[in-house]
């Protein structure tokens, strides 16, 4: 098992690594002068000179390869650079917002757990019944609605014509309750279908026919037998999906009006600030690694297979 944990641990940091190269090579690659963006932003009007001026202070005449040298080693000690339009220190930006996207993804993978459990189980109880094509309707259209679509018909519904809960902001835990609807629907869609796809299969086995047979009833089998079958591939497609919810926070922090990473990432892709969005894209690939790393050791301590294997 220590062998495994440090094979993967080395792995996830060949990935950041790989990644830094990625992020540092698409925010460089992207098309626009940005020395005379901030130049205009800082002095409107600019001069050639002054945007000159402005290249030479934040280091971009430099070789590519001697920026990206100098940025991964302030990365390396905690320093993402100062951002090029507000000023301020990115490292802090991201410390200060970490809480608040933390708090939105918490929200979404527990609704995501709760939802495709519930969603999941129904259907595999009453397979081919109302029951059953109830959930995969909300199954189907939680998967095909586009999550700012969804966050919109929440807030037009919840907050604007029923005003039971709050529309934006964090000042209550109720502030938070449709910015995780938002998130987890798509997820929890998919995830229903997982698990009643393994719920279903493992019915069929031979071990759940002799329950069967025994007398045992249709939910005691399915609860004991086998529920714990489908979950390591219920596991692995959920620990996809939490990973996935950062792309979710860049939509569903703006439109509920929370100031996480998300929300910083596309003030930094709005203003062109380089700083802010290789930092934001660093941040989300290693939440992703930590997500993927703790999803496969809930696979192997779920599946005894996995386990003798790693063994």
């Amino acid at each position: 098992m220590f062998i495994y944990l440090r094979r993967r641990l080395r792995n996830s940091a060949l990935l950041l690594l790989m990644a830094s190269v990625l992020c540092f090579g698409l925010v460089v690659a992207a098309p626009g002068n940005v020395a005379q963006l901030i130049a205009e932003l800082r002095f409107p009007g600019a001069s050639k000179a002054m945007v000159d001026q402005v290249a030479q202070e934040l280091g971009l005449n430099d070789p590519v390869p001697v920026r990206y040298w100098h940025w991964l080693q302030g990365v390396a000690q905690g320093d993402f650079g100062i951002a090029y339009i507000t000023g301020e220190d990115v490292g802090k930006a991201i410390k200060a917002r970490v809480p608040t996207t933390m708090k939105l993804i918490l929200g979404g993978s527990i609704v995501t757990i709760l939802l495709s459990a519930a969603m999941g189980l129904i259907g595999a109880a009453w397979p081919g019944r109302f029951p059953d094509h109830i959930v995969r309707v909300m199954a189907l259209l939680g998967a095909s609605t586009p999550v700012f679509f969804g966050g919109a018909v929440l807030i037009l519904l919840f907050a604007v014509n029923l005003r039971w809960l709050p529309s934006f902001g964090d000042s209550s835990i109720l502030s938070w309750v449709l910015p995780s609807i938002a998130m987890a629907a798509p997820s929890a869609a998919v995830l229903s279908r997982v698990l009643r796809i393994g719920i279903s299969e493992a019915m069929t086995r031979p071990y759940a026919l002799t329950a069967r047979a025994k007398g045992f009833s249709v939910l005691h089998i399915m609860l004991r037998d086998a529920l714990p079958n489908a979950v390591p591939a219920y596991v692995s497609a959920l620990g996809n999906m939490i990973g996935s919810m950062t792309i979710g926070a860049i939509i569903v922090e703006p439109l509920f009006a929370l100031h996480g990473i998300g929300e910083l990432f596309v003030a930094g892709v709005r203003t062109r600030d380089f700083m802010v969005m290789q930092a934001c894209l660093l941040a989300f690939v290693l939440y992703v690694s930590l997500v993927n790393l703790v999803a496969d050791l809930l696979m192997i301590a779920a599946d005894p297979k996995l386990r003798r294997q790693v063994a």
